[in-house]
């Protein structure tokens, strides 16, 4: 697996960095740290090209840099990076790797670690990272305030999740100790998101609780046929799960499950390659409401036409 985790130094950044680190461990993933900034001007572009020969000792006051330095630090401690010096042979720096600028370390578990700066929109270069690195999985952090529906929509993690090639988390308020909540409505689309979700919950040793909502009140056997069907997929694959079914709108109830399960798990169509996607949606309403991550998951898809 090839996860990309996106930092932009804040704290909430540093925390979805840390608990990447762990799920890349175990699951014996590569790695990429990705840092956007703002577009440079002539007379700073002038010094970065002078200072960029000497990067690879990692001391020089570049934008952008010392996140990335922050990031290494951190996955340093997940066991992933090599922090020590005078291994000056395992660091590769490349100008234009795949249109991003790139300090690649070999990890201490011996696979890829990248620390990637682009410069330009963040929405927009991170789905060029997504597309070009062939990402299984991409982690954002986000500042997890409470019911802050117009600082999500339009915001780059929300336009990230909507139109990203791949599974996306939006790692708002993430522990690491963090158990997941598998939210299934029956469809293939959901089965194969609860895959997704308990590959990465033996990962790390977390638990997973499988989630129906009876939205009518009136379909509580549906309901818990859908559960039965969830708990022998995850039993195929070694995984206990507990059960729960629950009446009420679908948003509210995935919100106040969430609670008590932190990352809550959903899927989502293929077809939202079309801005709409997410308005009026369950998962719009648990990102913008709920103060739990959420793991939005999609089967893998072609380049998109912005």
């Amino acid at each position: 697996m090839n996860i990309l985790l996106c930092t932009d130094g804040e704290e909430y950044a540093e925390s979805a960095i840390r608990f990447g680190g762990k799920l890349a461990k175990g699951l014996n993933a590569d790695v990429g740290v990705l840092h956007v900034r703002p577009p440079v001007s002539s007379a700073d572009r002038v010094q970065l090209m002078a200072t960029r020969k000497r990067l690879g000792e990692w001391d020089i006051e570049i934008p952008g840099v010392d996140y990335l330095t922050r990031a290494k630090e951190i996955l340093a401690g997940a066991g992933l990076a090599d922090t020590a010096t005078g291994k000056r042979e395992e660091l590769v720096f490349r100008e234009g790797a795949l249109g991003a600028t790139e300090l690649h370390l070999v990890g201490l578990t011996g696979k890829n670690v990248r620390l990637r700066l682009r410069e330009g929109n963040p929405f927009d270069q991170i789905l060029e990272e997504a597309q070009a690195g062939d990402y299984d999985l991409i982690i954002m952090g986000s500042r997890g305030h409470k019911g802050i529906s117009r600082y999500f929509v339009g915001s780059t993690a929300l336009r990230v999740a909507d139109l990203a090639p791949c599974p996306v988390l939006i790692a708002k308020n993430i522990q690491d100790d963090a158990d997941f909540l598998h939210c299934t409505d029956g469809s293939d689309l959901a089965e194969k998101a609860g895959v997704f979700g308990v590959r990465l919950a033996r990962a790390i040793g977390a638990s997973v609780t499988i989630l129906s909502v009876d939205e009518t009140g009136t379909l509580r056997k549906e309901a818990e046929e859908r559960t039965r069907k969830a708990v022998m997929i995850f039993s195929k694959m070694g995984l206990s799960s507990r059960v729960l079914v629950r009446s009420g709108r679908a948003s509210e109830v995935i919100i106040d499950e969430a609670k008590d399960h932190n990352i809550v798990v959903m899927g989502a169509s293929g077809s939202s390659a079309v801005r709409r996607f997410f308005l009026g949606s369950v998962p719009l309403k648990v990102i913008e409401y709920g103060e739990c991550p959420v793991l939005i998951f999609r089967e893998r898809r072609e380049r998109l036409l912005l």
